[in-house]
Parts: C-alpha cells; structure tokens; sequence
C-alpha cells in the first residue's frame, strides 16, 4: 500500500513562508505532525494517509543528522557532510521510495512546514529553497542520491555523495536529460571524479560546465545510456579530457599533458 504524503499547494507554500519570514525564527512553533495547517492537501484515492507518528519519525531522522552538523549551535556548521548524510537518509526512508516523491507540493511542505528552521540555517531566506523545485533543500538531496546512488552491492555506496562538490551535483540534476537518467547521471558523476583526480578539484567547475554542454550535444543525435559501460566510461571521460583543452589554466598549469581526439 502506498503510503500518501502531505502536500502543500503553491499559493499556500508562498502565503506561509511570508509569515515565517515576517515572524521567524523566534515565533515559529515548531512541527506538530497531529496538527497539520488547514492548507496541507492527501491525494484522494490511491494508499493510506502518513501517520503522525512517521511524520515525526521523518523529523527526528533529519534533525539528527542536522544537529550533528552543526545546527542549533552544536559545533560549526558542516553543510556539505549535512547535504552527502541527508540525501542518503532521504532515498533509504521507506516513504520515499515511490512516486509521492516526485511532487513539488510534497517538497514545499517539507521546506515549509516540517524543516523551515533546517532550510533557514542552511541557506537563510533564499525562498526557493523552502518551495518544492530542483533548489528546494530537501528535494535536490532526493535527486541527486537517486541519480548517483552506486547500489547496495558497493561498498562505498554513498562515496560520490561526498566527492562532488556543489557545482557537479548543479550540472548533473538540473539537467533533465542528464539527471533524469540514472545511468547516465552515474557515468558522469563518476567521470568527473576521475577528472578531478586528474585535473584537481580547483579547475573542475569550467572543465564540468564544457563537458556537459558536449554530452548533452551528443546525447541529443545518440542514446549514451544505451552503451556498454566501458564504452561510456571511456566516452564521457574524452569528453572531460576534451573540455579541459578549452580552459586555458590547465593547459598553462600542465596539469593536462595528452590531447584526445575531437568527438
């Protein structure tokens, strides 16, 4: 049985989030999963309604990991471990692992309702962090474990959750054709981790930016998803190599010493 999540319609997402602004932090009541805003909206047919009590369950899982990290004046802050350690929570909870998930009103109550404090510390009042969207804080975590998730067969599952920086995680998910398919997704997010090693970390965002731009060129005349792992691997990293020819510092710096063929 599916189980149905809140959902929090636009209009009322962008009425509540002015009154946090206008009244919080110190007025913020805090979450209570028995008292829902009268706004909060279940699918009519179609699974059971989340109990309170898994509610509360979603809450307490990701205010660990927050606390953890930083927030509350617990330490200094840790964004980036919050954001690797969040995703994988997120994709492993059983209630969301199906299509509940992909709704942006399912992910406004999330940053409105049930973390607007979490979201505030991790990035102030930028309000499409708060609004279901690829920049909502929570929905962008879900994608990108999606997109990159290795399998429970490797140890290291979650590795690329830590090695990508920012920028990397931008490229891959807000690109539909990109993040929208897994396996291409993954190619990349491993390419660009040799990449890095090859390059270093400092010039990846220009030669990620270029090499992107070609896969989704060449994605468009050729279904990438479609070729043998090793063929792939080998053509998404040409396409990295490629890309770090068109930024001038790497060459100057040495860091790239052979020229792979054009595509």
């Amino acid at each position: 049985m599916t189980i149905l999540l809140p959902r929090l319609p636009s209009i009322a997402a962008e009425h509540m989030l002015d009154n946090y602004f206008r009244n919080s932090p110190p007025e913020w009541s805090g979450f209570m999963p028995t008292r829902l805003p009268d706004s909060v909206r279940f699918a009519a047919v179609g699974g059971t309604m989340i109990s309170p009590t898994s509610l509360e369950a979603i809450r307490s899982g990701i205010l660990a990991l927050a606390c953890g990290c930083g927030f509350a004046g617990a330490g200094k802050s840790d964004y980036a471990r919050f954001d690797a350690e969040a995703a994988a929570w997120l994709v492993d909870c059983p209630f969301l692992s199906h299509g509940e998930a992909l709704r942006e009103d399912v992910w406004s109550f999330f940053g409105v309702v049930m973390f607007p404090d979490i979201v505030r510390w991790r990035f102030g009042n930028a309000r499409e962090r708060y609004l279901g969207g690829v920049r909502n804080t929570f929905q962008r975590l879900w994608l990108r474990a999606c997109a990159i998730d290795r399998g429970l067969s490797v140890d290291d599952r979650w590795g690329l959750l830590r090695d990508l920086t920012e920028d990397a995680f931008v490229q891959i998910i807000e690109r539909p054709s990109i993040g929208g398919n897994r396996i291409l997704a993954l190619a990349i997010a491993e390419a660009w981790v040799r990449a890095a090693t090859k390059f270093g970390r400092g010039q990846m965002e220009s030669i990620m930016r270029h090499a992107v731009l070609r896969i989704r060129i060449l994605n468009e005349v050729r279904s990438l998803s479609s070729l043998d792992a090793k063929v792939l691997a080998d053509l998404i990293d040409n396409h990295f190599n490629l890309a770090a020819t068109a930024n001038p510092q790497v060459i100057r710096n040495g860091v790239l010493t052979t020229n792979s063929s054009s595509y």
